[in-house]
């Protein structure tokens, strides 16, 4: 059995279930009810809490090992209990009620990355904020080997609380913080207000944003593009700092203009031992905040800087309404996605956001779900993504360790 596309609602049904989704499906292959069960590659990766085939097709696409998946519409999971399996091949097809299998878009191969430096929009200097351990440190290296993200800006920097060399010529700037923190607040995200605090007072200190017009930070795992960033930049040369979200700034990505953290660093000098902005920090009731809305309040309430108009093109993740982000191709003029937290991924959503400027798509992108049927289809999606993302937000896009299986069998079987 294969997808069941109904021309005049545009809901997918699976096995009694159905799900919408605003977007144009871009995964060539969907088996309904048909289990692809892989005997003979020797890879397997099982990720819990995927809402959607298309989620899985799309995490298929970012492991350069995956050749074929199957997604598991009830695991018994809690929470959103849907389940993917990336297989190292297709193997044999096997029904099985309630799964949907298929096969990945093939790879697009990332070339040279634009350069962001030089823009008309005015001077980047852009930073990120490393945990010593874990995946942040590969994304970076790589990043600067490639001369992507923040090291296609016009000065970069990286942050950390130990010196460590991420790349050749690159040693990270050590701040006064132990990066730890606890989750909560509405969303249960990290609650890292004092660690970016100290951030911005090692940032102020250093002074190497006073060379440049606009002063850019961006998470690791974010896949950003500065020559975007530059051209959207020449149409908002009064603003103070920029909104990326409707809902409020969101950090993966967060763009001030030098004279922003001018007035930032003045409230830091008020403060009795200069480590803190006085007025925010006097101000502000941040305990349940994380730095996005810290950040965004200190300078829009308390230290009255604006204005701070809205522009969604500077970021595309789920938390802002931005249900393809996984595909990596929302229009050619998308400065950043979020999150994809291994180089293999990194990599992949930078080569399909870059396929699809150079081909002039917009939207989602040019590529079309073609199922076994051979029929060209619209996919629409529930909700399940938005629902979802708050509590899996890390497995959608894992680090290595998360995407090693459980076990590490011969066969990868959804039914195992």
């Amino acid at each position: 059995a294969h997808y069941h596309h109904a021309a005049s609602s545009s809901v997918v049904t699976h096995n009694h279930a159905s799900y919408k989704q605003d977007f144009e499906s871009q995964c060539p292959v969907l088996d309904e009810d048909v289990e692809y069960q892989d005997d003979s590659s020797g890879f397997g990766m099982q990720l819990d809490h995927i809402p959607t085939a298309e989620m899985c097709c799309a995490l298929c696409q970012g492991e350069e090992r995956c050749k074929a998946f199957t997604w598991v519409k009830d695991a018994g999971l809690q929470g959103c209990p849907s389940q993917c399996w990336l297989k190292g091949s297709a193997g044999m097809s096997a029904a099985k009620k309630g799964v949907v299998s298929g096969v990945p878009p093939r790879r697009m191969q990332l070339y040279a990355v634009p350069a962001g430096s030089g823009s008309a929009g005015g001077s980047l200097y852009c930073f990120s904020l490393m945990v010593p351990k874990g995946y942040e440190p590969k994304l970076l290296a790589w990043q600067h080997k490639m001369k992507a993200s923040i090291f296609a800006c016009d000065e970069a920097a990286v942050f950390s609380n130990e010196k460590i060399q991420v790349a050749p010529g690159v040693v990270t700037s050590v701040v006064d913080s132990d990066l730890k923190c606890e989750y909560g607040g509405d969303s249960q995200s990290a609650l890292n207000s004092w660690i970016f605090i100290a951030v911005w007072d090692k940032l102020i200190d250093d002074g190497n944003y006073k060379r440049h017009d606009w002063v850019v930070k961006v998470d690791p795992d974010a896949v950003f593009f500065p020559d975007r960033l530059g051209r959207i930049l020449a149409g908002h040369g009064s603003a103070a700092f920029i909104n990326n979200c409707k809902f409020g700034m969101h950090g993966p990505i967060e763009v001030f203009s030098r004279a922003a953290i001018d007035t930032l660093a003045t409230d830091y000098e008020d403060s009795w031992d200069g480590k803190a902005p006085s007025t925010c920090v006097n101000k502000l009731h941040f305990g349940q905040w994380g730095e996005d809305m810290f950040i965004d309040q200190c300078l829009k309430t308390a230290l009255k800087v604006g204005p701070s108009p809205l522009d969604e093109r500077l970021m595309c993740e789920s938390h802002c309404d931005c249900p393809a982000w996984y595909w990596c191709n929302n229009g050619t003029d998308r400065v950043s996605y979020h999150p994809f937290k291994t180089v293999s991924s990194y990599e992949n959503c930078m080569a399909n956001a870059l396929a699809a400027g150079s081909s002039a798509s917009a939207g989602t992108g040019s590529s079309k779900s073609i199922g076994a049927t051979g029929v060209s289809s619209q996919v629409s999606h529930s909700g399940d993504d938005l629902q979802v993302a708050q509590t899996m937000q890390s497995q959608l896009s894992p680090t290595p360790s998360e995407l090693s299986p459980t076990r590490t069998p011969k066969a990868a079987h959804a039914s195992d």
